[in-house]
């Protein structure tokens, strides 16, 4: 089968847009998963699929359990509608910042079905509030509505400092210092809305004084804080606090992409998502591979989804996880050993220890069919240690190519003698 020279080069341009594109997609799109009102709720804003005469699709998907199946919502022009999305408090209402322009918001009250676009002059950051209908937009100033984005109210002007976060509590924000990328980091508090603040360092503990990018969520209870910090772009690493900040603890290393990482705390509490996105398919069928991550303990393990979103993508349960693991002795000591339940079936499993900078200091490779193996752990140094454990389909009946990675599970162990 021949193809024309003009299909041919809209095929080549389209693939360099989306590789280009997909290496600073980190950057562009750090917001593009919410949380929603409802407990194991969430939202989802992507690249979905490219079709035959180059246009990429964008999809907002919605997930009722925790991402085990997702509903699409909305399908737009990715180049017109990509938005950052924000979750409310309110059952089935959700912002879409930028909408169409950058001086353009949406507000949908049908779970991102439809959007009832609304202006702004200047956005720069943005963030939903933690009541019905609160929104803050950061332009020439900091702005707060109540009404769903109807009216606005002046609040200071700050204009050094990077808008991120609202606190559970009515009056909380919480911005970082710019510049950012420099450790520790500067992170501002206010109680009055946004009135007034005041500044603190916050270490973050294992990583280099500078780095790429951090993000601040929210938790479930007063002064909890998920931090998210990009050492480069080869580790992801996640802390959590429970006093506002002021003391930060190592949670677990997200799994890396070269083409998205999104994530956001739940609303109940333990709970914490991300999202990995990567380009799947071959020419003309290019379209997006999504794993949801869930954890309910703080972001230490996680359970895997995976989804196949090509041009015929449907809300059918897609499932990918390990069988369940258990990790002994703990602490350990000279040896360490993983043991996995039931039938580990057509798979072989990596099993990879880091220390607390994200370097690998020892593997193991659990060959297929076999549940257990034990890691000689004499050579490493007493402390904690964060353990990766890998899935790799070998059968030949995925969706998607043989031999890539299908789930994926994190923990911590501490070793001590």
């Amino acid at each position: 089968m021949k193809t024309s020279p003009l299909k041919s080069l809209l095929l080549v341009i389209l693939i360099s847009f989306l590789l280009v594109q997909s290496a600073f997609a980190q950057y562009l799109s750090k917001r593009h998963f919410t949380r929603g009102a409802d407990t194991a709720e969430i939202y989802i804003s992507c690249e979905w699929y490219a079709d035959a005469s180059g246009k990429t699709w964008n999809g907002i998907f919605h997930s009722t359990d925790n991402g085990l199946t997702l509903s699409m919502q909305r399908k737009t022009n990715w180049d017109v509608e990509c938005g950052l999305i924000f979750g409310d408090s309110v059952s089935g209402a959700l912002f879409q910042i930028p909408f169409h322009s950058i001086d353009t918001f949406g507000i949908s009250f049908d779970y991102g079905k439809t959007f009832e676009p609304k202006y702004f002059n200047d956005i720069y950051f943005e963030t939903a509030g933690c009541i019905a209908g609160e929104l803050y937009v950061s332009g020439w100033g900091l702005y707060r509505g109540i009404d769903y984005g109807n009216a606005f109210t002046y609040q200071s002007y700050h204009d050094s400092l990077a808008l991120e976060e609202v606190g559970t509590l009515p009056g909380e924000l919480y911005w970082i210092k710019i510049p950012l990328g420099y450790n520790p980091i500067k992170l501002a508090y206010s109680n009055d809305y946004g009135q007034t603040f005041s500044i603190r360092e916050i270490l973050l503990p294992g990583i280099p004084p500078m780095f790429d990018e951090c993000d601040i969520h929210r938790g479930t209870t007063p002064g909890e804080l998920y931090v998210v910090a990009w050492n480069g772009l080869d580790t992801i690493a996640l802390f959590h606090s429970n006093d506002y900040g002021q003391t930060l603890t190592f949670q677990s290393y997200m799994t890396q992409t070269y083409d998205e990482i999104v994530y956001t705390a739940g609303r109940t509490p333990g709970s914490f998502y991300y999202a990995r996105r990567e380009i799947c398919g071959t020419p003309p069928d290019l379209h997006s591979c999504l794993w949801i991550y869930f954890s309910r303990d703080y972001g230490v393990t996680f359970s895997t989804y995976f989804h196949n979103l090509d041009s015929l993508y449907s809300n059918v349960p897609q499932k990918e996880v390990l069988p369940d693991l258990t990790v002994f002795p703990t602490p350990a000591n000279e040896r360490v050993t993983f043991k996995f339940g039931g039938n580990p079936g057509n798979t072989n499993s990596r099993i990879t220890l880091y220390d607390l900078v994200g370097k690998p200091v020892l593997e193991g490779i659990l060959p297929e069919g076999q549940s257990e193996i034990t890691l000689d752990t004499r050579n490493l140094s007493p402390g904690f240690y964060c353990y990766r454990v890998i899935n790799i389909h070998t059968g030949t009946s995925s969706s998607i190519t043989s031999g890539v990675l299908k789930a994926s599970l994190f923990g911590k162990i501490l070793i001590n003698r």
